[in-house]
Protein backbone atom coordinates (compact mmCIF):
# COMPACT_ATOMS: atom_id res chain seq x y z
CA UNK A 1 0.00 0.00 0.00
CA UNK A 2 1.31 3.54 -1.06
CA UNK A 3 -0.37 6.99 -0.10
CA UNK A 4 -1.41 9.31 -2.94
CA UNK A 5 -1.38 12.82 -2.76
CA UNK A 6 -3.03 15.62 -5.01
CA UNK A 7 -1.14 18.23 -5.60
CA UNK A 8 -2.29 20.99 -8.57
CA UNK A 9 -5.20 18.38 -9.70
CA UNK A 10 -2.42 15.76 -10.24
CA UNK A 11 -3.10 12.12 -8.65
CA UNK A 12 0.91 11.86 -6.97
CA UNK A 13 2.89 9.16 -5.34
CA UNK A 14 6.32 8.31 -4.49
CA UNK A 15 8.53 5.46 -6.01
CA UNK A 16 11.49 4.09 -6.14
CA UNK A 17 14.00 3.03 -9.20
CA UNK A 18 16.87 0.69 -8.83
CA UNK A 19 19.32 0.47 -12.22
CA UNK A 20 23.09 -1.38 -12.27
CA UNK A 21 22.99 -1.34 -8.10
CA UNK A 22 22.01 2.33 -7.41
CA UNK A 23 19.12 3.06 -6.24
CA UNK A 24 16.45 6.79 -6.84
CA UNK A 25 13.47 7.77 -4.91
CA UNK A 26 11.34 9.51 -7.41
CA UNK A 27 9.21 12.03 -5.36
CA UNK A 28 6.93 13.39 -7.59
CA UNK A 29 5.34 10.79 -9.88
CA UNK A 30 2.34 11.32 -11.77
CA UNK A 31 -0.10 7.69 -11.67
CA UNK A 32 -1.57 7.80 -14.79
CA UNK A 33 -4.25 5.57 -16.01
CA UNK A 34 -4.12 6.85 -19.72
CA UNK A 35 -0.79 6.51 -20.04
CA UNK A 36 0.68 3.57 -21.99
CA UNK A 37 3.82 3.31 -20.80
CA UNK A 38 6.01 4.18 -17.59
CA UNK A 39 7.97 7.19 -18.06
CA UNK A 40 11.41 8.62 -15.90
CA UNK A 41 12.33 12.37 -16.67
CA UNK A 42 16.19 12.10 -17.81
CA UNK A 43 17.30 14.39 -15.31
CA UNK A 44 16.23 12.33 -13.11
CA UNK A 45 17.07 9.26 -14.49
CA UNK A 46 20.77 10.36 -14.99
CA UNK A 47 21.49 10.44 -11.58
CA UNK A 48 21.79 6.71 -10.89
CA UNK A 49 23.30 6.37 -14.41
CA UNK A 50 20.55 5.64 -17.13
CA UNK A 51 21.82 7.09 -19.71
CA UNK A 52 21.01 7.33 -24.00
CA UNK A 53 23.81 4.32 -25.38
CA UNK A 54 25.01 4.46 -28.99
CA UNK A 55 22.52 1.57 -29.54
CA UNK A 56 19.42 2.76 -27.47
CA UNK A 57 16.55 3.47 -30.23
CA UNK A 58 15.27 6.76 -30.09
CA UNK A 59 11.70 7.08 -30.95
CA UNK A 60 8.82 9.47 -30.73
CA UNK A 61 5.46 9.06 -28.22
CA UNK A 62 2.67 11.06 -28.42
CA UNK A 63 -0.30 11.88 -26.08
CA UNK A 64 -3.23 14.65 -24.43
CA UNK A 65 0.30 16.86 -23.39
CA UNK A 66 1.71 16.57 -26.82
CA UNK A 67 4.65 14.56 -27.90
CA UNK A 68 8.61 14.19 -27.19
CA UNK A 69 11.56 11.58 -27.65
CA UNK A 70 12.23 8.98 -25.63
CA UNK A 71 14.29 5.44 -25.34
CA UNK A 72 13.86 2.59 -23.33
CA UNK A 73 15.93 0.96 -20.44
CA UNK A 74 15.41 -1.87 -18.58
CA UNK A 75 16.24 -1.14 -15.08
CA UNK A 76 16.70 -3.50 -12.10
CA UNK A 77 13.32 -3.12 -10.28
CA UNK A 78 10.82 -0.84 -9.82
CA UNK A 79 9.09 -0.14 -5.94
CA UNK A 80 5.85 0.90 -5.09
CA UNK A 81 5.37 1.37 -1.51
CA UNK A 82 6.23 -2.29 -0.59
CA UNK A 83 5.93 -4.15 -3.90
CA UNK A 84 8.57 -4.46 -5.97
CA UNK A 85 8.82 -5.47 -10.05
CA UNK A 86 11.77 -6.15 -11.19
CA UNK A 87 13.37 -6.29 -15.21
CA UNK A 88 10.97 -3.62 -16.00
CA UNK A 89 11.07 -1.41 -19.28
CA UNK A 90 10.43 2.30 -18.76
CA UNK A 91 10.93 4.89 -21.14
CA UNK A 92 13.49 8.10 -20.55
CA UNK A 93 12.37 11.59 -22.21
CA UNK A 94 12.77 15.08 -20.94
CA UNK A 95 8.93 14.81 -20.21
CA UNK A 96 8.72 19.03 -20.33
CA UNK A 97 4.18 19.34 -19.83
CA UNK A 98 4.38 22.41 -17.63
CA UNK A 99 4.31 20.72 -14.75
CA UNK A 100 7.26 19.56 -11.75
CA UNK A 101 6.83 15.85 -12.06
CA UNK A 102 9.89 13.30 -11.97
CA UNK A 103 8.23 10.70 -13.61
CA UNK A 104 4.58 9.19 -14.60
CA UNK A 105 3.17 5.66 -13.63
CA UNK A 106 1.61 4.08 -16.48
CA UNK A 107 -0.80 1.65 -17.56
CA UNK A 108 1.59 -1.44 -18.15
CA UNK A 109 3.18 -0.87 -14.63
CA UNK A 110 -0.27 -0.64 -12.99
CA UNK A 111 -1.24 -3.96 -14.68
CA UNK A 112 2.26 -5.51 -13.74
CA UNK A 113 1.87 -5.02 -9.96
CA UNK A 114 -2.34 -5.61 -10.01
CA UNK A 115 -2.58 -1.79 -8.79
CA UNK A 116 -5.92 -0.60 -6.84
CA UNK A 117 -6.36 2.85 -6.87
CA UNK A 118 -8.29 3.64 -4.24
CA UNK A 119 -9.54 7.71 -4.50
CA UNK A 120 -11.50 7.58 -1.32
CA UNK A 121 -8.64 6.67 0.92
CA UNK A 122 -6.05 8.49 -1.43
CA UNK A 123 -3.87 5.07 -1.45
CA UNK A 124 -2.98 2.37 -4.19
CA UNK A 125 -2.56 -0.79 -3.29
CA UNK A 126 -0.92 -3.27 -5.27
CA UNK A 127 -1.54 -7.30 -5.00
CA UNK A 128 1.29 -9.32 -3.46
Amino acid sequence: MKKLFINEGLLLTEMEVTYKGKTLLLKRVLVDTGSGSTIIKTDIAEIIGIVAEENDMIYRISGVGGSEFVFSKTINSIKIGEKKTGNFTVEIGAMDYGFDLDGIIGLDLLQQMKAIINLDRLILECDS
